[in-house]
Formats: C-alpha cells, sequence, structure tokens
C-alpha cells in the first residue's frame, strides 16, 4: 500500500487525503473555529525540519505545506507529532506536486505568503519547466496571492536567484523586493546553518503580488469521493464484458500514455467480488501510485477507483480507467471472435 495509509492510520490528521478533498479547497470551512490571522504555503518542505519550527513559532498562521515525496511527508507527520504535542493544530500536509497542483488546491486571493526554502535549481534545459521561474508556475502563484501576499525564495545558489529575480520581477502581478545576502532568520534549516558556518551566501528574494491576477485552472475535477458514488460520474467507467482471472494477469506490465501523462499496470489481486489492480501513474513529473476495482455488474464489469485510492483525478488516473476499460472490451470481443469460430 502507499506509504501515507500508514500516517492515515495511525492518527496524523495533519496529512490531507485526496480522497477527503474538494478542488479548490474550502479553506474558510478549515479555518473555522481557529484564530487564523493568515494562510500560508510552503513548498517542498523536505524532512519537515523548518516546517515544524515555523508552525509552532506561529500558532495565528494556517500553514499548508506540499511535497511530492511520500517519505518526506511521512518523516514531517511524525515530526510534528513529536514537536507539537502541545501546540495549536495548524499545520497542513498535502502530498501534491506544487507545480502541477498549487493552482488546483487554493483558491484565487486566498494566500498571504507562499515560500520556497532551497529548492532544487533544476539548472539542466530540459527542466526549466519545474523551476519556479517558470511561467506557468508564476501565474499559479500570482493568482493564489492575495494582493499585497508575498512569495519568498530562500536559496545558495546565485544565477537561480538572479534568474528568478528577473523572471518572477518581470511578472505584470508581481514586483522584486530586495535582493537579501545572508539574512537574519529566526528560523533556519540544518543545511542553512551548516552552509553558512562554511562561510557560503544564502539569498533571500521577495515578490509580492501588486495587482489582481487570475489564471486557468486545469480542471481535473474533485477527488471520487466528490462523485458521491455516482456510477455515472467519470470516475467509474462500464464495460458490457464480465472480467476475469486471465484478463487481469494479462494487464501485469502493460502501460499506455498521451502527451505528459502515462500510466502502468502491475499485479492483481482477488477480492470478494472483485479484482484489484496495483496502477502507477505519471503526469509530468508528479507519480501516483493506486488500485484500481474491476467488479463484475450482471454480465458486464464496473472499473473504478478503488476506495482506498489515495490519488487526484489528474489526465494519467483518468486514463488508466479507461484504459484498463477499454483493454477488456477488447479482449471480450477477442473471446467472442475465437468462440464463434
Amino acid at each position: 500500500m502507499d506509504v501515507l495509509d500508514k500516517p492515515l492510520n495511525h492518527g496524523y490528521g495533519i496529512i490531507l487525503s485526496p480522497r477527503d478533498l474538494t478542488l479548490p479547497l474550502n479553506l474558510s470551512a478549515m479555518a473555522a473555529g481557529r484564530s487564523t490571522e493568515r494562510i500560508e504555503l510552503e513548498i517542498g518542505f523536505g524532512n519537515g525540519e523548518y516546517t515544524v519550527q515555523y508552525a509552532r513559532a506561529h500558532p495565528e498562521v494556517l500553514l499548508f505545506g506540499l511535497e511530492v515525496s511520500p517519505s518526506c511527508v511521512l518523516r514531517c507527520a511524525r515530526r510534528s507529532a513529536r514537536e507539537m504535542a502541545a501546540c495549536p493544530d495548524n499545520l497542513r500536509l498535502i502530498r501534491a506536486d506544487a507545480g502541477l497542483m498549487m493552482r488546483e488546491l487554493f483558491p484565487d486571493e486566498s494566500l498571504d505568503r507562499v515560500f520556497m526554502n532551497f529548492p532544487c535549481p533544476w539548472p539542466k534545459s530540459r527542466h526549466a519547466g519545474r523551476r519556479v521561474t517558470a511561467r506557468g508556475f508564476a501565474d499559479g502563484l500570482a493568482a493564489v496571492l492575495r494582493v499585497g501576499g508575498v512569495f519568498e525564495l530562500t536559496t545558495d545558489d546565485a544565477p537561480y536567484a538572479e534568474e528568478a529575480e528577473a523572471r518572477l520581477g518581470g511578472h505584470p502581478a508581481l514586483e522584486a523586493g530586495a535582493r537579501e545576502v545572508n539574512p537574519l532568520r529566526p528560523t533556519t534549516t540544518k543545511y542553512e546553518r551548516k552552509w553558512m558556518a562554511e562561510g557560503k551566501d544564502i539569498y533571500r528574494l521577495t515578490f509580492a503580488k501588486a495587482r489582481p491576477f487570475t489564471a486557468p485552472r486545469r480542471t481535473w475535477g474533485t477527488p471520487h469521493n466528490g462523485c458521491n458514488g455516482s456510477e455515472g460520474s467519470t470516475m467509474h467507467v462500464r464495460t458490457e464484458r464480465p472480467v476475469t482471472e486471465a484478463f487481469m494477469a494479462s494487464l501485469n506490465g502493460a502501460s499506455g500514455g498521451a502527451e505528459d501523462s502515462h500510466w502502468a499496470f502491475g499485479r492483481h489481486y482477488a477480492a470478494p467480488g472483485a479484482f484489484l489492480l496495483e496502477t502507477f501513474s505519471r503526469d509530468e513529473a508528479f507519480e501516483q501510485r493506486y488500485y484500481i476495482r474491476v467488479t463484475q455488474r450482471g454480465g458486464g464489469s464496473l472499473v473504478q477507483l478503488d476506495r482506498t485510492a489515495n490519488a487526484f483525478l489528474t489526465p494519467a488516473v483518468r486514463g488508466s480507467l479507461r484504459d484498463a476499460a477499454d483493454r477488456l472490451a477488447a479482449q471480450g470481443a477477442i473471446n467472442e471472435r475465437e468462440a464463434q469460430t
């Protein structure tokens, strides 16, 4: 099972499961009953050292963290459980790629501050779209920040700082502040302290949202619980062909894809009245692992995400469901022709 199933079952409620979310998030409801003064987002929190320290020091902030690594999400949750037992519950973690999901998760004008500590500079040209300087990221950032809200970037890479200053500062809705060298920060990271002790320069850049701005969403839809279990929703694909053990076995190693979305099928498992199919998907650099449930329905089958699936409904997830159903229908047609000969 996905590594994130473990903390969810062990009470790490700061980890938000995709199956329990609607997009964009209802931040007013999430802040209800709290003395929240600001809503902030940290992108790429790593092991969570800075994240937990900052949340403890700022109980008035409802802090969200986005991190693509399941193991990092788990480590941060464990750290929070150890260090924040007596502190307000003001931290929420989501396993997601910020480049893909920040715009989908947060409404327009909803965040007071977004910050990144020492992100990978992605120096290779083929990774240019992963940088914070990419226009798609900058547009999403400008959309979710409130007017007057700030984006803060801290890095030890001077060329990266220069590129970010030029690119983000040139965005129509963002204005660059002064670049600070070796700023005094009350909360720091382990590597930051190490680098400063070695005499390495640290750069902090801030960009304020100066005017209203919006950007289109990908409209991937809400997670599958948001479909209220309706079998007519886009998360359920029907086929007139019955599913068999042999068909499920034939899917092991099969794959498909279109544009930047790809998926692959793994092993299958028999469940009462159904089969579970291990599935891996990738949208650009965002990877997800989940189970597809194939259930006998009348003379046909129903293909859907299993109820345990912690997956956002990205194009690759939708594609994997359609692909499994199409393969089942095609195999059924072949079996019928062979039976007639």
